[in-house]
């Protein structure tokens, strides 16, 4: 692509043709070098950056082998680590940015060398045309004149390094080099109305000030049109009926605007910028977020892995174990079996040889030998094979059937469903509430704990509510499982609470995938002082006894109370000083009772609930036991 900006030229390496001074345009196959010395418009072609046409500055490789200048030719180019290089058209990965790309030093040193030769050069040429003839004083000036104007400098460029001017535009004021005219001064609206021309002094450029039609003074600004114009534009049709104002007002008021919009582009680069810090810490903590998700799937994983392979230890160990029996019960029947052939084959063959011997020797060991060959005889038949189930190990097949479905219905955590209360065998007291939650029917639930919320009526008018929350540990989520005449269910004992007092009551349950949503209310009145006819159950410290991994209970009440009084007696226990469900025996109107799978040197707290069928309870002392060490 060629793009026109009067006479600068921006283009992929083709040759230019000039013809009477319209520009033509043709590729033309590049002649042979007729001479082994380059021309100096060829090395500074090579020098010189495809998109400004200025020696390079900063060069920089593109992937494809071509070099631009890094600033600000190959940063324009730049678009999300993806540049389309100006030569060959094609789009470049950068990975890391144009930081990324390497500087190319060798071809700096080569520039600065060159910069100084032709410097060098200038000054001698200088030097020879002062030794001229003064026959060639006018034409010089003339061409001093020419080179004058080509020593304007570009107004954008940095101060440091700036580049020669190659248009000036009088609307703007300002001239400009290729590559900040490319960038600054499109040729799209507002400025495809400006008029540039040839780069212009300070000397010239004090005229700026001029209208271009009529050279008279601009004095006014169009706000219809938002140009400065001169007296006689204003009576011309393009401004007629428009709304003119001087042009001292249009300068403090278009400055005014724009020093206000660029205080407020720096308010919102401000914005900008705080929004990008915080988007980039928000995908930093994304990553760290899901590291730690993978850290912990490994993790769990590992674990399941382990847990495997100890199960395939203790099989395989087993097996071993069983094999060890067999093969020694195998070699030493082998043995015995050996020894009984050996002592037959040297009785067989002594016995040949006695055959054969005379008649008086023979009868000398004649009733011995055959005493000898009966019995050898009986060891043989008695050392007969006795086959072994080696096809089938009784007891040792493994079936993991199960296990595999268990692994293959494996996904991640989700938040349990909703729990329930079941009233028909929740029961109260005068402060106490006791609670039978029943767990989510879904048997892959996890939980961690419950919840449960409960309020009077006076806290429910003024929106207050308290919350009792109960651990559910992994040994207690397989509760009633291993225990013998355990009941299976989860207990919750609300106490010290209001005498005749209505509350009502309601349960979620909770894991670290979530909360479930509230289970439906429950209302509950706590009873009367004496309204209760369940009298008190009573534990006896003294005749407790504690083991290493169970105690003993001892308590008359379950067998002072009548049949017909219909009153049942449970043990509650659970690990002292945790709030942790309460796990739950039926006494069957024993005095006694004892708890196994306890934990070793471990306390628990134990109380006896009796209640009846009206929902009516009664809770004992607390004993706390410790049991043994193991």
């Amino acid at each position: 692509m060629i793009e026109d900006f009067g006479d600068v030229f921006l283009f992929s390496p083709v040759n230019v043709v000039a013809t009477n001074g319209n520009h033509a345009f043709e590729h033309v196959r590049a002649a042979p070098p007729q001479s082994p010395i380059r021309s100096k418009m060829d090395v500074d072609s090579d020098l010189q950056c495809p998109i400004c046409l200025e020696l390079f500055s900063y060069p920089i490789i593109l992937p494809c082998s071509h070099v631009l200048c890094r600033s600000p030719c190959a940063e324009h180019l730049f678009d999300f680590n993806f540049i389309r290089c100006p030569v060959c058209r094609d789009n470049c990965y950068v990975s890391g940015g144009i930081s990324s790309l390497p500087r190319v030093i060798a071809l700096e040193n080569i520039i600065e060398r060159y910069k100084a030769d032709r410097s060098v050069r200038e000054n001698t040429n200088d030097q020879s045309r002062n030794d001229e003839s003064s026959s060639l004083d006018a034409s010089l000036s003339s061409q001093s004149d020419v080179e004058k104007d080509s020593q304007v400098l570009c107004h954008l460029c940095n101060s440091v390094s700036r580049k020669k001017a190659k248009k000036s535009c009088l609307d703007c004021n300002t001239s400009y080099c290729s590559n900040c005219l490319l960038l600054n001064h499109q040729k799209k609206d507002p400025f495809n109305t400006h008029e540039l021309v040839s780069p212009r002094d300070e000397a010239n450029q004090s005229v700026t000030g001029v209208c271009s039609k009529h050279t008279d003074q601009l004095s006014l600004y169009c706000k219809e049109c938002s140009v400065p114009i001169c007296t006689l534009c204003k009576e011309s049709s393009l401004h007629k009926d428009h709304f003119m104002i001087t042009i001292e007002s249009a300068y403090a008021d278009i400055k005014a605007s724009i020093e206000k919009n660029l205080l407020k582009l720096g308010t919102s680069q401000e914005m900008v910028t705080s929004s990008l810090q915080h988007q980039r810490d928000n995908l930093k903590d994304m990553q760290q977020h899901i590291d730690r998700k993978r850290s912990e799937i490994n993790t769990q994983c590992d674990m399941l892995l382990a847990e495997i392979e100890n199960k395939r230890s203790f099989f395989l160990a087993d097996l071993e174990y069983e094999e060890r029996i067999r093969q020694n019960e195998q070699e030493e029947l082998i043995k015995v079996m050996e020894r009984i052939l050996g002592s037959s084959q040297a009785l067989y063959s002594y016995t040949s040889e006695v055959l054969n011997e005379n008649v008086s020797e023979f009868l000398e060991v004649a009733s011995t030998l055959s005493e000898k060959l009966v019995k050898a005889t009986t060891d043989c038949e008695t050392a007969q094979f006795q086959p072994s189930e080696v096809d089938v190990l009784p007891g040792k097949l493994v079936d993991f059937r199960k296990e595999k479905n268990v692994i293959r219905e494996m996904n991640y955590l989700l938040a349990p469903e909703t729990p329930s209360v079941d009233v028909t065998r929740c029961s109260r007291s005068e402060d106490t509430v006791v609670l039978v939650l029943s767990p989510p029917r879904n048997s892959h639930d996890v939980i961690d704990q419950y919840e449960i919320h409960y309020c009077s009526e006076e806290q429910k008018s003024l929106e207050i509510e308290d919350t009792l929350i109960v651990k559910n540990v992994p040994e207690d989520r397989l509760l009633g499982k291993n225990v013998p005449n355990c009941s299976g269910v989860i207990v919750v004992l609300v106490e010290n609470l209001c005498k005749s007092t209505t509350y009502y009551f309601c349960v979620s349950a909770s894991n670290q995938s979530g909360r479930s949503a509230n289970s439906e209310v429950v209302q509950c009145t706590t009873l009367l002082p004496g309204e209760s006819v369940i009298p008190a159950p009573v534990i006896v410290e003294s005749l407790c006894r504690a083991f290493a991994t169970s105690v003993q209970i001892y308590s008359s009440s379950p067998q002072d109370v009548a049949a017909e009084q219909h009153i049942s007696h449970f043990l509650l226990y659970r690990p002292r000083g945790q709030s942790r469900a309460w796990r739950t025996l039926c006494l069957y109107g024993r005095q006694d009772h004892r708890v196994f799978g306890l934990l070793a040197g471990t306390d628990y707290e134990f109380i006896i609930l009796g209640c009846n069928q009206r929902g009516e309870c009664q809770v004992s002392n607390r004993v706390y036991i410790q049991t043994e060490q193991s």
